[in-house]
């Protein structure tokens, strides 16, 4: 993150609707921006690259000398964004971002962070500024997450993202290799080694996978018994059930309910020494310097 983005001077949301059109820019300044078009339509000229924005679309914007957005005419468009300062880029960093798609579809990951972002206001505190730049931070690798995993579909083979799909959407009932390699097209064997590759494990083990987290998430969300949970989620017997959510989260069904889910740290769980050097000195010393790391922080954050 550090490697484009001058984190330094903060960040900035905002958000803006266009009733019938407009234009903002160019601007001149080295910017990082997470451009969001919720309605309308937009055109941006980012240096000598040109992107055009739909409805519900983003897109991750790092001019070194032009920026500016047109908006189509006519038209209502809403508008928001997360802005940065750039920092200095080295090339493979360079490349790694020439290589993302131009735009993808707006996720709830990033709306949700957006939104937070600009229901903070444009006041200025230590905490708010401290606050507003780790949304900032956020959002931009949450981009990087979704452009990426958008990458990963595009180079994935469709009857791995068919055979995945239905995984997804039928995991409580009786699937096997067999039936899945047909109802995609392609041999059990085929299936199982594209699938090894694309996804990273079987379509076996990526089922239960799908049952656990499925199970775990019934465990803390109703008040089913565990058993009901057990066959609603495709296990054949209670017992099974138990043992992977045991097994994968580290706490049995009763226990993630008694606990919702929350998991001791290391050093309860299992006794782990935890040593700590010097806190006879934690006194004034580090207040003091806490406030001086504050009055840094709000030197180089007051101005958003």
């Amino acid at each position: 993150m550090h490697a484009f983005i001058d984190s330094g001077r903060g960040f900035v949301f905002g958000e803006a609707i266009y009733p019938a059109g407009g234009i903002y820019g160019p601007l001149r300044d080295r910017y990082v921006t997470l451009l969001i078009i919720h309605e309308g339509k937009a055109r941006v000229c980012c240096d000598d690259t040109e992107i055009v924005l739909g409805p519900r679309s983003c897109a991750f914007l790092r001019n070194e000398r032009h920026l500016q957005m047109e908006y189509a005419e006519g038209r209502n468009t809403r508008v928001s964004w997360c802005e940065g300062h750039a920092g200095e880029i080295a090339e493979p960093v360079a490349m790694r971002l020439r290589s993302l798609p131009p735009r993808i579809a707006v996720s709830q990951r990033i709306e949700t962070l957006q939104r937070m972002g600009i229901e903070l206001g444009a006041g200025s505190s230590s905490n708010l500024n401290l606050l507003r730049n780790a949304l900032g931070e956020s959002i931009f690798l949450a981009y990087f997450h979704e452009a990426q995993m958008s990458e990963q579909e595009r180079l994935t083979p469709r009857s791995v993202l068919r055979a995945r799909y239905y995984i997804d959407e039928n995991y409580e009932k009786e699937i096997t290799v067999e039936r899945l390699a047909a109802l995609v097209g392609v041999t059990p064997q085929h299936l199982v080694s594209s699938f090894r590759k694309h996804v990273g494990i079987t379509p076996v083990r990526y089922l239960w996978q799908v049952r656990a987290n499925r199970g775990h998430f019934l465990l803390l969300q109703t008040g089913l018994a565990v058993s009901d949970i057990a066959y609603q989620c495709g296990y054949k017997n209670p017992f099974h059930f138990s043992r992977q959510i045991s097994e994968l989260f580290g706490l049995s069904p009763r226990e993630v309910r008694a606990n919702k889910g929350y998991r001791l740290s290391s050093d309860i769980a299992e006794g782990a020494p935890d040593t700590a050097f010097g806190m006879a000195l934690a006194g004034a010393d580090a207040i003091a310097t806490t406030d001086l790391r504050q009055t840094d922080l709000e030197r180089g954050n007051s101005s958003d």
